[in-house]
């Protein structure tokens, strides 16, 4: 029962906070329509974006030391309250909610003594998560006063800005933004883990280079690679690493499989497949929009051998056929799949609206036919970064989809017409 009313609980919230427009744009943490990859994406978007403009970036990664554990539940009711604009009878269940809960340690057949509890949100809740957003939320406010970019999943945070090589004032604005983070951190019991904070500089390698010897200067040490929301970033934005990453641990699955496959059913063979090595495969690959054919090469090899593992099919036999009698699209459309279906939710209300807003709607000075084929602005690169943007390939993908498949009416019509396309533009 009491998990029943804490969902009951959560969706109105929810329903509410969206109705309101309460929750931070930027925080993609436990949110519909968000993940860590529509969070990614719009960071390397911008980034990509200046790399074009011939600016350079920075991006640094701020970590916190078990922040769901030190929520302090005074100052979370006071931000439900004050924030929010709960009060009388919910806020009474709030309250009962957060402190009528006590801890206690077991040891074998011995317990300590029960103690209340006055902070963190309650493990393993439907709450919790959303509770943490909330608590969370005056950082943003001081993050948009600083005039600094971010990007927040649950406690990762990104703060990223563009500047030109020669003027450092910029950085400046970050060093003080980050003082004026730890402090807000401090004051609400939260920690930042300053051992596992990163930078990484983008842009052209003789800009980023001098960038970076500035940033050393302030004991902000830059990195040529990033673990960021688990993918692994360099500063050319070519996702090497990441590439080689998934190539590396693919394999060893996959050799793994190979061993066992004669003592299980095949649909047992493709669940460990799919959980295993397409998984892989599909994470955040809406990043890999403009990377080099050889990357894309080197993820089609891992996918190529997966489905010769599953059908047992000998190296010397043709691969096409067998990727086509599995019903699986390479590896390079399963990409523009991923970016498609991304901009249909977004143009139809139903996806972030940091995303949503990169995507402007075409609308003709006069009346034209092509108003009624739902094109999108296709935005002027001038390098290969900026083709390579999430904004600029994604609407160009997009101009080129028949009208009829741009319209359909809901999300699965959309992704069944879509695979069918992309299907027969592969193997037929």
């Amino acid at each position: 029962m009491a998990k029943i009313i804490e969902k009951v609980v959560f969706n109105q919230l929810s329903q509410f906070l969206t109705f309101n427009k309460i929750f931070d744009k930027f925080q993609s943490g436990f949110r519909s329509h968000h993940s860590t990859e529509t969070a990614l994406i719009k960071v390397i978007n911008d980034i990509r974006l200046n790399t074009d403009s011939g600016k350079v970036s920075v991006l640094i990664l701020l970590d916190l030391s078990a922040a769901f554990d030190t929520v302090d539940h005074t100052i979370l009711l006071h931000r439900l309250q004050t924030w929010v604009g709960l009060n009388g009878k919910v806020m009474q269940w709030f309250k009962s909610y957060l402190e009528e809960r006590s801890y206690f340690v077991s040891i074998g057949n011995f317990e300590s003594d029960r103690l209340p509890m006055s902070c963190g949100v309650p493990q393993g809740s439907v709450l919790g998560p959303l509770l943490f957003n909330l608590y969370m939320l005056p950082l943003g406010q001081i993050l948009q006063n600083c005039k600094v970019d971010y990007q927040s999943y649950a406690d990762d945070t990104q703060l990223y800005l563009s500047l030109n090589p020669d003027d450092h004032g910029p950085i400046e604005v970050l060093c003080d933004c980050l003082e004026k983070v730890n402090c807000w951190m401090s004051e609400n019991f939260l920690q930042l883990n300053h051992d596992k904070m990163e930078v990484i500089v983008f842009g052209n390698k003789e800009k980023r280079t001098a960038v970076s010897n500035y940033l050393e200067s302030r004991s902000l040490k830059a990195k040529d690679q990033v673990k960021n929301l688990g993918v692994l970033i360099d500063s050319d934005l070519t996702f090497s690493s990441q590439i080689k990453s998934i190539t590396k641990t693919a394999f060893y699955h996959l050799k793994n499989i190979s061993r066992v496959k004669g003592l299980m059913a095949q649909k047992d063979q493709e669940k460990l497949v799919h959980a295993f090595i397409s998984s892989r495969l599909d994470y955040c690959n809406g990043l890999l929009t403009g990377i080099p054919q050889k990357s894309i090469k080197q993820l089609q090899l891992v996918q190529n051998a997966a489905a010769r593992v599953l059908t047992r099919t000998k190296r010397s036999e043709h691969i096409t056929p067998v990727l086509k009698s599995l019903h699986w699209l390479p590896v390079s459309l399963r990409i523009d799949f991923k970016v498609l279906l991304l901009v249909y939710k977004c143009v139809n209300g139903f996806g972030p609206e940091y995303i949503s807003d990169m995507l402007v709607r075409y609308e003709p000075s006069r009346s034209l036919r092509s108003m009624d084929t739902g094109q999108i602005v296709e935005p002027r690169a001038h390098s290969k970064h900026g083709d390579a943007a999430f904004s600029c390939y994604a609407a160009k993908k997009w101009n080129k989809l028949p009208a009829e498949l741009k319209s359909a009416s809901n999300v699965n019509i959309f992704k069944s017409k879509l695979k069918a396309l992309f299907f027969s533009t592969a193997y037929d």
